[in-house]
């Protein structure tokens, strides 16, 4: 009847019957905003949506939160600029637009349950087909016993005479029974041959497209930050040098540092927490290895191999800290070189700083890590565990 159809539809709306009986009694309002203010306040951070949706004629916008069995969410409706304001936020419309915004909910309620049942088919196929391989390889191995059997074949006292218990097997046909063995130079040439595909293969690439460019702006802010900093650490060097004759800074690294600071923000590679533990790693093995007696160019290769490997499993990855190890290995550098390497990366770290986030489209650092020092051993072998 027409009350049990009305409780069956509260039940599954999540709404109640007054709200059934008398739509207008419903607590949920939709507040039009408009979106040309919201995207030209200059307190907020720059929005290229926003500033789209702008230019496309966006005019008005909308959010309609929805619970439907758990899933909770947000409908986000626009409107143009020319819309007859006063018929869309008619009572009637509004209505239509919360019920829309319900059945939208539904319909990302049912992804989870949907994503289990799919899994569990495949989970079921794969079941099977791993089944049905078993199944061949085992009708294979009994089919290749009888491969190399000849006509006639058997056991006991068969026609050549021979007694109970010997076997009238040909050395040919004992091979059979237990399955056919391949030649040793088939199964490496096709292994080769795969490796070999499979080295040309990824030797083309994967056919992502490469980075888009900076823009004229962008590089420009590049460049007067790149600039601005090696300046500051060019005179700093000239101080220590006045002030400590035989000491400076080592400049190589710091180009490298640089291109990593205002070319690649974002990276890894380039936040403090690499910059200051991946040098103060690699210039450590450097000098260490500069003292050994080994000859001048084993002492370079190992030590940046050695700095490498340290800072790649440590996770504080750093480039210009591999040049770094190439440099101090080959001799000449004390451990007060250490001292002032670090000292050059923390100033080229607060004067990235504060250069890059005066710009509204950049932020640096992205983090700075350094209270993970005990997980920089055991990190990844928890992440092992709990996968």
């Amino acid at each position: 009847n027409r009350k049990s159809l009305m409780n069956l539809a509260a039940a599954a709306g999540n709404v109640t019957m007054r709200d059934i009986l008398n739509p207008t009694t419903n607590t949920r309002r939709i507040v039009w905003r408009e979106v040309e203010p919201i995207a030209n306040d200059p307190d907020q951070p720059h929005n290229l949506r926003l500033q789209l949706a702008v230019r496309a004629g966006i005019g008005l916008a909308a959010g309609v939160k929805f619970q439907f069995r758990g899933t909770k969410g947000l409908v986000i409706y626009m409107a143009r600029k020319k819309t007859d304001v006063a018929k869309l936020k008619s009572e009637t419309n509004e209505q239509y637009l919360l019920s829309a915004a319900d059945v939208i909910g539904s319909i990302a309620a049912l992804r989870g349950p949907r994503h289990v049942c799919l899994e569990e088919r495949r989970v079921e196929k794969e079941s099977v087909r791993r089944r049905v391989r078993l199944s061949l390889i085992a009708f294979a191995r009994v089919k290749g016993s009888f491969v190399h059997r000849k006509d006639g074949g058997g056991g006991g006292v068969g026609e050549g005479g021979r007694g109970h218990g010997e076997s009238t097997a040909t050395p040919d046909e004992t091979i059979g029974l237990e399955g056919t063995i391949p030649s040793a130079a088939g199964p490496s040439r096709s292994y080769f041959k795969n490796k070999l595909m499979l080295i040309i293969t990824k030797w083309r690439g994967s056919n992502n497209e490469p980075p888009r460019p900076f823009t004229s702006m962008e590089s420009i802010w590049s460049f007067f930050g790149s600039f601005l900093t090696l300046l500051m650490l060019l005179y700093y060097s000239d101080a220590i040098s006045k002030r400590w004759p035989g000491y400076s800074l080592v400049g190589g690294p710091f180009g490298a540092l640089m291109t990593l600071q205002y070319s690649l923000t974002a990276a890894p590679a380039s936040q403090p927490r690499n910059a200051i533990l991946g040098q103060a790693i690699s210039v450590s093995i450097a000098i260490g290895m500069a003292h050994t007696r080994l000859e001048q160019n084993v002492k370079k290769a190992l030590a940046t191999s050695l700095a490498i490997m340290c800072m790649a499993r440590l996770g504080v990855t750093h480039p210009p800290a591999g040049a770094a190890a190439l440099i101090f290995a080959g001799g000449g550098y004390s451990w007060a070189h250490l001292g002032i390497m670090l000292s050059g990366n923390i100033l080229a770290i607060l004067s990235a700083t504060l250069i890059n986030d005066m710009n509204v489209k950049r932020q640096y650092p992205t983090f700075w890590g350094f209270g993970y020092g005990p997980r920089l051993l055991f990190g990844s072998q928890e992440k092992n565990k709990i996968a």
